[in-house]
């Protein structure tokens, strides 16, 4: 294998030729029957193969295709080599079809591919690329295996992900997949298979969060049927879960690293244990349509997938056996990326270099604006799915010719809630304020605001209720109010006193809520943990950064210069429910590179166990902050009694909506803030 390197490396072929020279002496003297024979017909096959590549013989190409077969032959099913046996005999088929045009190579390669990446075991690395390789093949001539392929991909994804490894290595390996779930979901809508495009987006989305989630499990109807498998998965995850986190704190000894895959090892064979049982043979999989739809109980769920060969909208509805489909003919891939480029250039400056007040430098607009953004968000995405769910915007016009005015004062509790999906590029456009402005803002029926109260979910899966948390909780609502610390290390935002006082008097009009204010004399890492674990609300008024380079270090930053981070946030073990007001810059802002894994903070918040999370796309104003956070607040504890976290919606609805009907603030200083969750 040296000389062969060393050809990589120089490119000298004395050395590819001495290379080929050893391998076939290692090949003659090793006997038939050898456990090494097949690895060494391999090698020798790669480098034949190789000086194919380098001088175009084909006598070098059919040599290398004998070896490769001849290895990939005397390698057993289920061997772990065999998967590297079938990937690089794929590699020659291909060579072979380029060189001579045989479509009968062509048809062989595809088959030696969907071999490859459906092995039960073998190297991940080419498994996963040889499912990519398949779907890429299959799509060139129509083949019946190409839903296959994709469902071979998806499957692969937690695998990358595995929970043996830490967070960072997860997020960094999912890299190479970024846009398996969408482009599959896409070769499912060209089938007319939306429920199944439904599925593999939840299944292929979020895998982090997804495995994370299945640690946290409560595996009711396994505890009934089966008491002593539930116990111990409980224990391994539980264990799992924190091997995961504490890898992100320290540099972990070689010896926690073992133990961390040894948990992981164990987890994966009991979990296969009891998948053998009756009735189990799907736990933990991949859920079907049938039961994702009962998660649009609180409203539509809309999905907006963004792939290279079309975009679509699909409608899930919790009392429809179907999804509705609402194709965007008007938009691709490419354009989406345009409109992400188009916010870029508008905020104008790089979203993830960190500010030092809440709110972003403005910046010229460079022949760009808001309002041609928003124009193009309403007319092509939002108002077609409006449509859809029969929101008629002719209705609307008709009422504002013959209706007195006040008919058409709708409330946000008179408008129906719709909670956001995008995949993709859609992650970082701000769906939830598309409409038409300028000269027609003043006209009913033109923006998304009109007709619905906006929400933000990453995936389907989590809107599910938790059937142990009540509906309506009782008891005194405990909140918690962290401000910026003066040990930061950052500026000074002078907005955070002001809007902590307007949370304090306005609760104070209700005797059944106290708070726990937390001072910014203190506001450590470990004290805000701690006091997250008993408070049932959180509310965050400091600095906030989405980090580029470790996404989940991204975090709110308290004192001593240290962030709450991700990977703190998601160590979290509390009741379900609650409010998370995260009141700082980048907090719903997410990776670039992941956009469907959803990294950041409100997502974060999520998996922590808030029901809801108000948080920004974007850095914000230090000095509408105060302003919009007084106002959602208010209508939040108007009634005097305990306030309910899923009414936060519609209070950011209105409160934004008030400053927006000013007229006179700027688009990207209301825009940031969304609402994710329930």
């Amino acid at each position: 294998m040296a000389f062969l390197t060393r050809f990589k490396h120089l490119g000298e072929l004395s050395d590819l030729e001495n290379a080929i020279l050893t391998h076939r002496d290692a090949v003659e003297l090793t006997p038939h029957g050898h456990l090494e024979k097949p690895r060494l017909l391999t090698n020798l096959g790669n480098a034949l193969f190789t000086r194919f590549q380098r001088l175009g013989e084909l006598i070098d190409l059919e040599d290398a295709i004998s070896r490769q077969k001849d290895a990939a032959d005397l390698t057993p099913d289920g061997h772990p080599d065999k998967t590297t046996s079938l990937y690089h005999l794929g590699h020659s088929f291909i060579a072979r079809f380029l060189h001579l045009k045989d479509p009968t190579n062509f048809l062989q390669a595809i088959s030696l591919y969907s071999q490859a990446a459906s092995a039960s075991r073998g190297r991940l690395a080419h498994r996963f690329h040889a499912s990519r390789l398949w779907i890429t093949y299959a799509q060139c001539i129509h083949h019946d295996t190409l839903l296959h392929a994709h469902s071979v991909a998806i499957g692969l994804l937690p695998e990358l992900a595995w929970t043996g490894i830490s967070l960072k290595r997860r997020y960094s390996e999912l890299q190479a997949g970024a846009d398996v779930a969408r482009e599959a979901a896409a070769a499912a809508i060209d089938s007319g298979s939306l429920e199944t495009a439904i599925e593999w987006l939840e299944q292929g989305r979020t895998v982090v969060w997804g495995g994370l989630f299945q640690l946290r499990s409560p595996y009711e109807e396994l505890s009934v049927v089966h008491p002593d498998y539930a116990h111990r998965l409980r224990e391994l995850s539980v264990a799992l879960e924190h091997a995961s986190t504490t890898h992100e704190h320290s540099l972990s000894s070689q010896e926690e690293a073992d133990k961390h895959r040894a948990l992981a090892i164990e987890r994966d064979k009991l979990l296969q244990a009891i998948r053998g049982l009756p009735g189990f043979e799907q736990f933990l999989l991949r859920k079907e349509f049938s039961q994702l739809r009962a998660s649009a109980h609180s409203g539509p769920v809309v999905i907006l997938n963004s792939a290279k060969s079309r975009c679509d909208a699909l409608i899930v509805l919790a009392d429809l056996d179907h999804v509705i489909h609402v194709p965007l003919p008007s938009f691709t891939f490419q354009r989406s990326r345009g409109l992400q480029n188009m916010v870029e250039r508008l905020l104008g400056h790089d979203r993830a270099i960190h500010s030092d007040d809440r709110e972003g430098d403005r910046a010229p607009l460079h022949g760009v604006s808001w309002e041609a953004l928003l124009s193009t968000l309403w007319n092509n995405i939002v108002k077609p799915v409006l449509d859809a769910l029969a929101f008629s915007v002719c209705h609307f016009a008709l009422l504002e010719i013959v209706a007195h005015p006040s008919i058409l004062e709708q409330t946000p509790g008179d408008l129906s809630r719709i909670f956001w999906c995008p995949t993709g590029p859609f992650a970082f456009l701000p769906i939830h304020a598309a409409g038409l402005y300028g000269t027609q803002q003043s006209q009913p029926g033109r923006k998304v605001s009109d007709f619905v109260v906006s929400s933000y979910v990453p995936t389907l899966s989590i809107l599910t209720l938790s059937p142990n948390s009540p509906a309506v909780p009782s008891g005194a609502l405990r909140l918690l109010t962290v401000r910026q610390p003066p040990s930061d290390g950052l500026t000074h935002l002078s907005g955070v006193a002001i809007e902590l006082e307007h949370i304090r008097e306005i609760i104070k009009n209700s005797p059944s809520t106290q708070t726990h204010l937390l001072e910014s004399s203190v506001g450590t890492v470990e004290e805000v943990l701690s006091l997250m674990k008993d408070a049932d609300w959180v509310h965050f008024a400091c600095h906030g950064i989405q980090d580029v380079t470790d996404p989940a270090k991204s975090g709110l930053c308290l004192a001593d210069q240290r962030r709450l981070k991700i990977s703190d946030i998601i160590a979290l073990s509390r009741p379900h429910g609650g409010l998370a007001f995260l009141s700082a810059c980048q907090t719903a802002m997410g990776d670039e590179l992941l956009s469907d894994e959803a990294i950041h903070i409100a997502a974060g918040m999520l998996f922590a166990g808030y029901g809801g999370v108000i948080g920004t796309m974007w850095s914000i104003s230090d000095k509408l902050a105060p302003e919009v956070a007084c106002d959602v607040y208010q209508q939040l504890f108007r009634n005097g009694t305990r306030p309910e976290y899923r009414e936060a919606a519609r209070a950011l609805h209105e409160a934004v909506g008030h400053v927006r009907e000013r007229g006179n603030v700027p688009f990207h200083i209301w825009l940031p803030f969304i609402h994710v969750g329930l």
